[in-house]
């Protein structure tokens, strides 16, 4: 699948983000901040997915945390931190979609610096040949494929340990258009640079990264850091 980074996709997909725990708490913000392997791990392992499945087969996909989990694993692209909750990534489950209302988003767009040249980025199937073998891809190669995932209360406490699961529902439209704006980012993306995802419900606010939050999401953005490696936080991973 060829990729170009120099173009945004269309705004028109939708996604929901909700977090659950045993707490009354309420959560303002979910952010994940993602090192810049971990952007691209992330964006790889959703188009694998969008290759894989038609749009009406449901798939639920579980990271873990490394640490906290025996056998922690990158099943997203991805490694967990200990302190992060459970990410669990629920495809074609989403059933709340209003066409009308996001046809009145206006949202920002990534400052894409290629944007006069066309820039493409190569994401290969597993089952292509020549991807047979247990082959590592280079965004693993370092073990700095780390995701954290913090959540806040309205006054930007953080209370991300009363919560054990944050849910991410997407369709399967919805992944391609994802995982694309993932990977312009990734070819943009500055440290410290953070991206509020568009909300139905703030129609005026937030970035292009391929998909619009219902109404009933929790606000979310994203951020770019360098987190260390997996062997920092977890010493069996070698």
């Amino acid at each position: 699948m060829i990729i170009n980074l120099s173009k945004s996709v269309p705004l028109k997909e939708m996604c929901k983000i909700t977090a659950t725990g045993f707490t009354n708490k309420k959560p303002n913000l979910i952010e994940f901040v993602l090192s810049h392997e971990a952007i691209i791990g992330f964006a790889t392992e959703l188009l694998w997915t969008y290759n894989s499945i038609d749009d009406t087969k449901k798939e639920v996909i579980e990271t873990y945390q490394l640490m906290v989990d025996g056998a922690p694993s990158q099943a997203i692209g991805f490694y967990l931190t200990p302190s992060s909750p459970i990410l669990m990534v629920e495809v074609n489950s989403l059933t709340e979609i209003s066409e009308e209302r996001v046809k009145h988003i206006k949202c920002k767009e990534i400052n894409i610096k290629t944007k006069n040249v066309d820039v493409y980025y190569e994401i290969r199937d597993p089952s292509e040949e020549g991807m047979q073998l247990n082959t590592v891809e280079p965004y693993e190669l370092s073990g700095k494929n780390v995701m954290n995932i913090n959540i806040f209360n309205d006054r930007m406490e953080d209370i991300t340990k009363d919560f054990t699961v944050v849910s991410f529902q997407i369709n399967r439209r919805a992944l391609k258009q994802f995982a694309t704006m993932l990977l312009v980012w990734a070819n943009n993306c500055k440290e410290g640079g953070r991206y509020m995802l568009p909300h139905v419900g703030k129609p005026d606010s937030g970035y292009n990264l391929g998909v619009i939050l219902t109404y009933d999401s929790i606000p979310t953005r994203f951020k770019c850091q360098d987190l260390g490696s997996a062997s920092e936080y977890d010493p069996s991973i070698g």
